[in-house]
């Protein structure tokens, strides 16, 4: 469904609030030079020259299971060898890490799936996890509420990855852990390094089965464009419209269509006001 323009222009600034941090952030990332990467490390990261033959669901099947296994295993052996997580009585492995399974070899085609998102959602689950923790570890009578400090925590880190473009559900159930779970309340802020040792095998694991017949990650920061320098509000408006958002990946085309009666929009594409009114002098000149 879209949103049309019409004489007198209909569409105009959003009437609710909108934060987009990429907006601030992507003038500062710079865009990757595979051209420098050996061509087999490019094809290893997700480089490709052309977009890789669809498959059935049976090898997608094939090499999900396969991956899935993987991972886990990786994360949970290597957990169980580490001599600082046995002096901390770690979990070898979050239940979360299976959700996580699931995303990050079954769903590859998924924003949710993509390094900044399975990287940075841990990091901010396990931010407002074990803090939330530490706070009701202050009064002894809030022990008796802990599902609500879970709740508080998955509640927190579900907003920060809405407002950071990281959304990543297996975050989700690391704060509720580390906030109801007595063997994770234990590790206090020693969860971070677990965390963070479990998301690295992880992606490990995915860049080397994922691009065997398929291809992973689709983008490491984001699928909107960045210049050479990394200023993205430099790149040509042409570019910027024709490169697919997040939210287009899974193959659905989404396209911004400029008519002599209307301008019609996708749903989910806010536009500025400068943006709108360069629209409306196309339309005007049709």
């Amino acid at each position: 469904m879209a949103t049309s323009l019409r004489e007198p222009m209909t569409l105009s600034r959003p009437t609710t609030w909108n934060f987009d941090i990429d907006r601030y952030l992507n003038p500062f990332v710079p865009a990757p030079r595979w051209h420098l990467v050996p061509r087999p490390v490019a094809y290893m990261l997700g480089y490709r020259d052309r977009p890789p033959k669809p498959l059935g669901n049976i090898v997608v099947a094939f090499w999900a299971s396969i991956g899935a296994f993987c991972g886990v295993a990786l994360v949970a052996s290597v957990s169980k060898r580490v001599p600082s997580f046995k002096a901390h009585d770690a979990t070898t492995i979050l239940g979360s890490f299976g959700a996580a399974a699931v995303i990050e070899f079954g769903t590859i085609n998924s924003p949710l799936a993509q390094p900044r998102n399975a990287i940075l959602s841990q990091i901010i689950a396990c931010f407002f996890g074990v803090g939330i923790s530490k706070l009701f570890a202050l009064d002894p009578r809030a022990e008796a509420y802990t599902e609500l400090g879970g709740a508080l925590a998955c509640a927190l880190t579900t907003a920060s990855m809405l407002l950071t473009n990281t959304m990543h559900p297996p975050a989700g159930a690391t704060a509720l852990l580390a906030v109801t779970q007595s063997q994770t309340i234990a590790l206090g802020w020693f969860l971070f390094p677990v965390v963070l040792l479990g998301v690295a095998l992880m992606q490990a694991a995915a860049v080397v089965i994922n691009n065997v017949q398929r291809q992973y990650p689709l983008y490491w920061w984001t699928s909107y464009p960045l210049s050479p320098r990394g200023d993205v509000e430099k790149a040509s408006r042409k570019e910027r419209l024709e490169t697919p958002s997040e939210d287009s990946l899974t193959g659905i085309p989404r396209r911004l269509v400029v008519e002599q009666s209307e301008v019609s929009v996708p749903d989910g594409i806010l536009l500025s006001a400068e943006e709108e009114d360069v629209l409306e002098r196309i339309r005007r000149r049709l």
